[in-house]
């Protein structure tokens, strides 16, 4: 538990479809995950900003991905 942190997210292309993802902490890595598929991606990323955000690694960055998914989108049509 660090408190206020700057968070970086780095993903990296590992080979037959395999992706690294990345999770600094003022710089240091502090967090890794691997996933298949580009789709797969935002969803590994945002595990762990959810993760670095519940165990007081705060950032606007990791809170923002953590609340972002909750949240539903409104749309601009009329209904009519």
């Amino acid at each position: 538990m660090q408190g206020d942190v700057e968070h970086t997210v780095k993903v990296t292309y590992l080979g037959k479809g395999v992706y690294g993802c990345r999770v600094y902490t003022n710089g240091e890595l502090n967090a890794e995950n691997r996933c298949i598929g580009k789709q797969n991606i935002g969803a590994a990323c945002r595990d762990l900003l959810r993760w670095e955000d519940k165990c007081g690694n705060y950032s606007k960055y990791a809170h923002s991905s953590r609340m972002r998914s909750g949240r539903k989108q409104v749309s601009n049509k009329t209904l009519g």
